[in-house]
């Protein structure tokens, strides 16, 4: 009786710390969900308090056997997130999930990769999203004081939290994002009448691949499954025998971090996903057989050796008729992802563009885009701002007054200096993302950088240049004669025969940045087209709020555009020229 008193009394003092806590402090940081789903989304920890939360104990040790405390950890169901997010395959011909993964990282660039079928197969509440934690306090004061520094550190919210593990490697603080990857398996698909296969490759990220057609030389272990579909209902109980799959990885000197993923695929397409984390982490790991004996009578048909996962809630990852395993380790180089968020509106950023933000470590761009899209960009570092490197009376003053040659050294010292900054951020492991207006490839800020970087150490991400905003705030067919040049002024007065020949041809002449230079322009223009030519003026194209249109003719302009040079961004506005625009 006594013991029961206590023990409500410990549960009424642990109920009360949490009411007057509040389970701990909320972080402002938050994550966004991306990759393959239908609707990329954006989390701050604190959104995550609004929706039911789940309750669960961990008891935090690595497999070092370092301990870092007991908590009680109060989160959202990483199912319940992703489920938000829609996943959604591009290609349809394997409909199934079991080939996607969930890569995670964290402000440090940490990783970590599960599986859909861990996630969506088990029970909910083993994966959360915690916001919020209270510690386990030891029962005597001494217990207390020795672990104090421990269960009072502070914790990097939100947090991956992998309850079913026993060791808590995959355990993640302060998670910027989370992809939703989809696995292509590199072995030939098969679409033979006969599935039958006497033998398996288990290849990828090992030291040595294996071919194995004969199990009898390895420890075996049993299992009894209940057969179970995710849409068919109840098949009954089955008897397997088979090796653990943990064993044939390690024969092969296969990679295990947990970036890894090793999946396993039949010779008909169908394939399922296996974490490392799940494998080695989770004390069921060492459940999951390849089978070669098995009391289906249909088995002697489907293959000799067949994928279980007893633990699984559904048996859609009981791969018959293995033909690969391959180990993939998704953790890869840093990258610099040179992204288009857009001319103007954040709403015009695309979602393959928050795709590859969410796998930076790192950002950089102007101060005006860092504010614009702060909301994406979350907590990660702004390296710099490529407009601010040389001092700003140097580039406005001082530079007008330099030689050509003295100019163009100053523009290299800035370029070497931003690719310092950048090298400095991938020598350390960190993905960079270079964030620019319109297209980066016409007039970006980024031009020296790009050219410094090899091909294998970048990658453009496309979006909606000034261009197309300008063309859709026009709305009209502006190649009508077949041809519309694009240019900017300094071109078009270094080459006036490019003036000339879209004129004789009646093609449409598009220049970006044209505003500020019109006056010494527009005798250029007028030297090939005539005073009646249509020229309309795009200004602030892709800004919802102040985006306009000047429609004038050649004769007219310096008259109709009078006072747009005194705006504080006079350059944000495309010149149309042409009968086409009539």
């Amino acid at each position: 009786m006594r013991k029961k008193v206590v023990l409500l009394s410990c549960c009424f003092m642990l109920l009360l710390i949490f009411q007057a806590k509040g389970w701990g402090a909320v972080s402002s940081s938050g994550f966004s969900i991306s990759g393959a789903v239908q609707q990329p989304i954006r989390l701050a920890a604190e959104d995550l308090a609004k929706f039911q939360s789940s309750t669960v104990r961990l008891n935090e040790v690595d497999r070092d056997e370092f301990y870092s405390g007991a908590f009680y950890y109060r989160g959202i169901p990483l199912r319940t997130i992703l489920e938000m997010a829609h996943i959604q395959k591009e290609d349809a011909s394997f409909s199934k999930f079991l080939d996607v993964c969930i890569v995670i990282r964290n402000a440090v660039g940490k990783q970590v990769v599960l599986s859909w079928g861990e996630v969506f197969y088990r029970n909910p509440a083993e994966f959360i999203i915690a916001f919020a934690a209270e510690p386990v306090l030891p029962e005597l004061p001494q217990g207390r004081e020795k672990w104090q520094n421990t269960l009072n550190r502070p914790i990097g919210f939100p947090k991956l939290i992998i309850a079913s593990d026993l060791y808590t490697d995959r355990c993640m603080e302060s998670i910027v994002s989370i992809d939703v990857m989809v696995l292509n398996p590199s072995m030939k698909i098969r679409n033979a009448d006969d599935q039958y296969v006497p033998s398996f490759a288990v290849d990828g990220a090992v030291k040595t691949p294996l071919i194995i057609s004969d199990l009898s030389g390895w420890p075996r272990e049993s299992a009894t499954i209940k057969v179970t579909g995710s849409l068919k209902g109840y098949h009954g109980v089955q008897h397997v025998s088979g090796v653990p799959l943990v064993k044939l990885l390690e024969k092969a000197g296969a990679t295990m971090d947990i970036s890894t993923v090793y999946l396993v695929t039949h010779s008909d397409g169908y394939r399922a996903a296996v974490s490392f984390g799940e494998l080695f982490l989770d004390p069921a790991g060492e459940r999951i057989l390849v089978a070669d004996e098995n009391d289906n009578p249909n088995a002697a048909k489907e293959g000799r050796f067949t994928l279980h996962i007893p633990h699984d809630l559904s048996s859609d990852r009981n791969v018959k008729g293995i033909e690969n395993i391959e180990v993939i380790n998704l953790k890869k180089s840093p990258q610099v992802y040179i992204i288009s968020v857009g001319c103007a509106d954040s709403s015009l950023i695309t979602l393959e563009a928050l795709n590859y933000l969410n796998k930076a470590d790192a950002v950089v761009c102007s101060e005006d885009i860092a504010k614009r899209y702060a909301f994406y960009i979350g907590h990660r570092p702004v390296l710099f701002d490529p407009f601010t490197l040389v001092p700003k009376s140097a580039e406005d003053n001082e530079h007008k007054k330099l030689s050509h040659p003295e100019r163009e050294k100053l523009k290299t010292q800035r370029v070497d200096k931003a690719i310092a900054l950048i090298r400095e951020a991938l020598n350390q492991g960190k993905s960079v993302a270079l964030l620019e207006y319109g297209d980066p490839t016409i007039y970006g800020s980024f031009r020296g950088i790009n050219a410094a970087l090899a091909d294998d150490e970048k990658q453009y991400l496309p979006g909606v240049s000034a261009f197309n905003a300008a063309n859709a705030l026009i709305g009209k067919e502006m190649a009508c004669k077949g041809s519309i040049v694009l240019s900017s002024p300094w071109a078009l007065k270094e080459n006036p025969s490019l003036v000339k020949s879209a004129a004789d041809q009646g093609d449409t002449l598009a220049v970006f940045m044209g505003l500020n230079e019109i006056e010494s322009l527009i005798p250029l223009l007028k030297k090939y087209y005539p005073g009646t030519t249509p020229v309309t003026f795009a200004i602030r194209a892709g800004y919802s709020n102040s985006k306009r249109l000047i429609k004038t003719t050649l004769s007219e302009v310096l008259e109709a555009v009078r006072d747009e040079n005194e705006e504080k961004e006079s350059w944000l506005g495309m010149i149309y020229v042409g009968f086409c625009l009539k």
